[in-house]
């Protein structure tokens, strides 16, 4: 009888696992399967990206959870390629003519070396490469689980001094021209700043 009962359950799974749906990648304002991951009580928040001629680029959308932050982006008229992303100390894109700067430098409490390859790294405002297509539309979900929205019991135990991001001086996330190189210091060759979003 237990044998007969493994089978039927055996079965059900291979059943189950076959009419799944086919994964579909992401393009649009909803994506279900984000909205599954982040959890329900965890913070939010979100904001556009900016050229450093004012144009909006798009949107960057992050959910807090006990392991890090879910992080979304959807960006647009970008050039082709690769482009570093980070995390910057300041909530402040209003200087675009002046490439950015008022966002301060990545956030680094820790004083690690720059890259997700460096063997004296990472930052905690290192994040993977995004890829730009011909139509310079740019879409990813990525996650980092060195830092948190808001603060929270857990923080300093997990990640540590300087890991909450909404702090008095909020944070920006910054696209750069190049890709980052995740080794070079102090950005990984990923040169000027070509898109900022502000969050307080």
């Amino acid at each position: 009888m237990l044998q007969k009962r493994m089978v039927t359950a055996a079965a059900l799974v291979m059943t189950v696992v076959a009419c799944a749906p086919e994964q579909q990648t992401y393009r649009g304002e909803a994506d279900p399967l984000l909205e599954t991951l982040a959890p329900a009580a965890g913070a939010t928040a979100s904001a556009k990206f900016i050229s450093p001629d004012g144009e909006f680029l798009g949107n960057v959308t992050m959910s807090d959870s006990t392991n890090g932050v879910l992080i979304r982006v959807d960006l647009k008229n970008l050039p082709q390629g690769w482009h570093g992303i980070h995390l910057h100390q300041i909530g402040d894109c209003g200087d675009g003519s002046e490439g950015f700067k008022a966002s301060g430098g990545h956030i680094n409490p820790d004083g690690n070396a720059h890259g997700l390859l460096n063997p004296d790294g990472y930052e905690r405002a290192d994040m993977p490469n995004i890829y730009a297509g011909a139509d310079g539309r740019a879409t990813a979900a990525f996650f980092n689980s060195y830092v948190r929205l808001n603060n929270s019991e857990d923080v300093a135990e997990t990640v540590g001094f300087g890991a909450v991001l909404l702090d008095t001086n909020g944070f920006a996330m910054v696209v750069h021209e190049n890709a980052d190189d995740h080794q070079s210091q102090p950005i990984g060759g990923a040169g000027p700043r070509i898109a900022c979003a502000a969050f307080n």
